[in-house]
């Protein structure tokens, strides 16, 4: 996972590029791209094209993509739990 995840970072802007918490190809080909905030993952979104052509040059199987929030970045604790 972490040879796919270096792979789509270094097609993205730097500025994007430490957006992707994660990232899998699953058993139909979709390509899950995890973000770390609701907002990187709408702008990943516009990123669809570059982020499946670089999955793809990896020799994976692309038929979709997805952007999702990664949960662990969506979940505020407080100090101390």
């Amino acid at each position: 996972m972490g040879e796919l995840v270096a792979t789509l970072q270094q097609a993205l802007p730097a500025e994007l590029a430490g957006s992707i918490q994660s990232a899998n190809v699953r058993d139909d080909g979709t390509l899950v791209v995890m973000a770390a905030t609701s907002a990187w993952a709408s702008r990943l979104r516009f990123e669809g094209d570059v982020l499946t052509a670089a999955a793809a040059a990896t020799g994976a199987d692309i038929s979709g993509f997805a952007v999702r929030v990664s949960r662990d970045a969506s979940i505020s604790r407080p100090e101390g739990d």
